[in-house]
């Protein structure tokens, strides 16, 4: 601002010193902001009412600015940015026109950014006494270079992890545009290809010979059929000549005609990937053939074991009939032990067959009436539940597409060892549930498909239970949480229970506690994977 006592003669603030009224209207009519500074005075002395558009700002407000105009300046340090702006503006050669950002604060708060060019109007002994610049509000315009800057740099980003890079093709160009991610893939170095250009000559002499005709082939089809995305995979021998595995993605444009107009799309090296897939498949073919090895070996040994197993069993019978009296009774003991093991044998290797045959797919799926199937289990245990004055519930069953002889052996393990595990004073109790499992417990089980309906089961009795951290061990085969002498069994028979429903896509588990009883759940699918519920 001017000093009080200043001369009459002195330049008025926002009044101009000449009299070209004309000039002034013009200012005034500019569709920039428009101001004067006086150097010497340090002071604004003109400023034209594009101030109340921009910064939102009165023209009475704007004149007590003049005195404070640090307060709407955004910057971490207004005395050293003003002393800069100074010196440059003393020193500015008549030609030249000093352009800088500043930013402002708006009368609502906000932050504006504002491009500034000004240039000299009045030297004084080779300084420069008065500046006019213009102001234009770029915020938007800076906000959006920002987002594009930041845009481009995660873009680059990305191609560097992903090892991918982005390409585009227009009619009327010769040659593809490709980023710097994708010369990265091809191993070429961008600097001898100024413009980033690659005609499509270069690309296909990239691709592997045994994949040219593929891919002439596709690209044929793709203009014939007039589709709208491009999706190929094919090998290339980069630059370095490394073997990779390329996958092509872009997005195609056609015009009024038909024609081919314009190719957006990004190509990813895959190679690892594919490494990565072919040594899991071997892996897997490998641990398949393994496993059916394993399995028929176990067959195969538990089959040839019975023959052998059944003579000594019946050649210890007739000893024992035969030459009862003549044995005594420390042989007749002996004999009785080699029975009774012959016979605990046996009873392995049946259990051993039936595991083996759990995962093998001897009969196909097919409707099965689980009631039925619970009706001959009942039956089958009829003197257990007997002599066990034992009461079974079983709800009203579905029906679902299984295999019969698995279904079977899976209700009569689990019921038969819910019979065997009971409490001495009690009588026991056996409950047979089951319900439609809802999708949140679907999705929360791996092993299960969350796009398949499922049944859930439950086997649940008032036995002597078993402590929560066995939940998992009691499927192991050969595992027994009791001994021999307390509970008979061969410790494969919840382990084969596992195999059947795992091999009808399904899961199972346990739960229990000490004196509590045990429950033991299971799901099955109502139909097979595929097949709409």
């Amino acid at each position: 601002m001017l000093p009080p006592n200043h001369q009459d003669n002195a330049v008025k603030p926002f009044a101009l010193s000449f009299s070209q009224s004309q000039m002034e209207a013009l200012l005034q009519n500019s569709p920039d902001l428009v101001y004067i500074v006086d150097l010497r005075l340090q002071s604004l002395i003109f400023i034209n009412e594009r101030v109340s558009d921009i910064l939102g700002y009165s023209m009475a407000e704007a004149e007590t600015l003049v005195q404070k105009l640090s307060s709407i300046v955004v910057h971490s340090d207004i005395a050293s940015l003003g002393e800069a702006l100074l010196t440059r503006f003393r020193l500015l050669p008549s030609n030249e026109t000093a352009e800088f950002h500043l930013k402002l604060r708006h009368k609502d708060g906000s932050v504006r950014t504002l491009r500034h060019r000004c240039r000299a109007m009045i030297k004084e002994g080779g300084e420069n006494t008065q500046i006019m610049g213009t102001a234009e509000d770029v915020t938007d315009s800076s906000s959006r270079e920002l987002a594009y800057q930041k845009n481009q740099y995660q873009l680059k980003e990305a191609e560097v992890i992903f090892k991918c890079g982005s390409w585009e093709w227009q009619s009327h160009e010769t040659c593809m545009r490709w980023s710097d991610g994708l010369f990265r893939v091809f191993e070429l170095s961008p600097d001898q290809y100024p413009d980033r250009c690659i005609e499509y000559k270069v690309y296909e002499s990239f691709i592997y010979q045994e994949d040219v005709v593929k891919v002439r082939n596709y690209v044929r089809q793709l203009l014939s059929e007039k589709r709208g995305t491009l999706d190929l995979e094919h090998r290339i021998i980069d630059a370095k000549g490394v073997l990779k595995y390329i996958t092509l993605r872009a997005k195609c444009y056609f015009d009024e005609k038909g024609k081919l107009a314009r190719l957006m799309g990004v190509a990813a090296d895959r190679t690892e990937i594919e490494s990565y897939q072919n040594e899991l498949e071997r892996r897997l073919i490998a641990l398949k053939k393994s496993n059916q090895e394993l399995e028929q070996f176990a067959y195969v040994a538990s089959h040839d074991l019975q023959e052998p197993l059944r003579k000594i069993i019946a050649f210890g019978e007739r000893l024992d009939k035969k030459y009862k009296e003549q044995l005594g009774t420390e042989g007749q003991f002996f004999i009785a032990r080699m029975t009774n093991a012959a016979n605990r044998m046996h009873g392995l290797i049946e259990d051993l067959l039936t595991y083996s045959r759990a995962s093998r797919q001897l009969e196909s799926q097919e409707p099965i009436s689980l009631n039925e199937v619970a009706k001959e289990v009942l039956e089958d245990l009829e003197v257990k539940i007997q002599d066990k004055k034992a009461v079974v519930e079983v709800d009203d069953l579905p029906t679902i597409e299984a295999q019969s002889t698995q279904m079977h052996q899976l209700f009569l393990n689990l019921i038969e060892n819910a019979l065997k595990f009971t409490k001495p004073d009690q009588e026991p109790m056996v409950q047979v549930r089951v319900r439609k499992a809802t999708l949140p417990e679907i999705k929360a089980i791996p092993q299960l498909n969350p796009h398949q309906s499922y049944f859930c089961f439950t086997v649940k009795d008032n036995g002597i239970g078993f402590e929560p951290q066995y939940a998992e061990q009691i499927f192991a085969i050969f595992q027994r949480l009791h001994g021999r002498s307390e509970y008979e069994g061969t410790g494969l028979g919840l382990a084969i229970c596992r195999k059947i429903v795992e091999s009808h896509q399904g899961y199972i588990g346990a739960r229990g506690n000490i004196g509590e009883g045990a429950e033991f759940y299971f799901y099955l699918p109502h139909r097979r994977s595929g097949v709409s519920a």
